[in-house]
């Protein structure tokens, strides 16, 4: 996962101190990977641990960890996907401008996903009776398509587009199944009540958010993170929409690849099945 998109997205829940080393990290990049804790502490005006406290904090297991992923990093300008159209732009400008875009939210969505929470999270499904799905609007498109494809590879999943309905299945969970919530803002009220039940009936939970801090994140065992690339008011659950899909994505692959020979198998079959519809 890159350090410094980790630094960007965990902004909102710095303390000050944090946001002091933050600031000082990314406007002194090389700087910062050439010096021991105590140096940048000194520099910043901060101690040594709390230099350390704020590697852990990013999921390091101390500064020198942290120091080896921000050297592999470039800075890349972050945009807001909600900026990029004008009322006095063509389609053709939109297309363009779409496109580049979306092709810089997908690195950064890739460079966010940490490759050991997502291993996780695949054993966890590979190893579960059912997964629960929960999302609504544009993070229950997402949902959907996961639940699908999962079918086709005869893993059992759930998903209702009402979330009462999603609810009352929920209420079937035992601590052999798998809960994923999809939720970009990780404040969904009807997300995060069934997340908690989840969690109270000892499913294992899993959630697709971004890296804020949030009540969904307390409530999930295993987080996979997508970027901040909205505003709260948005045209459309586009790139959060595009980030959660890569990742659930990733899981399906993570599955599909665990028995590529039982994969095969049932792709044929669910093929063969709907050739009846002909």
């Amino acid at each position: 996962m890159s350090c410094i998109y980790k630094i960007h997205e965990g902004n909102a829940s710095y303390t000050d101190t944090e946001k002091k080393l933050a600031e000082y990290i990314l406007e002194h990049i090389n700087e910062v990977t050439l010096n021991s804790a105590q140096v940048l502490g000194e520099r910043v005006g901060v101690s040594p641990a709390a230099v350390i406290r704020f590697s852990k904090k990013l999921g390091y297991s101390g500064f020198t960890a942290m120091k080896v992923d921000l050297a592999k990093d470039e800075k890349t300008e972050v945009a807001n996907f909600d900026d990029i159209i004008q009322e006095q732009d063509s389609m053709q400008t939109v297309l363009k401008k779409a496109k580049n875009l979306n092709t810089m939210l997908q690195n950064q969505a890739y460079q966010l996903i940490n490759a050991e929470s997502l291993e996780k999270a695949v054993q966890v499904l590979l190893n579960c009776n059912t997964v629960y799905l929960f999302g609504i609007s544009g993070s229950g498109i997402v949902c959907t398509d996961l639940m699908q494809k999962l079918s086709r590879i005869n893993r059992r999943a759930v998903y209702h587009s009402d979330f009462h309905d999603q609810l009352a299945t929920a209420a079937h969970m035992t601590d052999r199944d798998a809960a994923i919530a999809v939720s970009y803002s990780g404040k969904t009220h009807e997300v995060n009540t069934a997340m908690a039940l989840a969690k109270e009936l000892g499913a294992a939970t899993i959630a697709v958010t971004q890296f804020k801090k949030s009540p969904l994140i307390k409530l999930a065992d295993i987080l996979l993170y997508i970027p901040s690339s909205e505003r709260d008011l948005r045209l459309g659950a586009i790139a959060s929409r595009n980030a959660s899909l890569i990742v659930t994505d990733l899981l399906y692959l993570g599955l599909a690849k665990h028995d590529i020979s039982a994969t095969r198998r049932s792709l044929v079959k669910t093929k063969e099945a709907i050739r009846r519809l002909k």
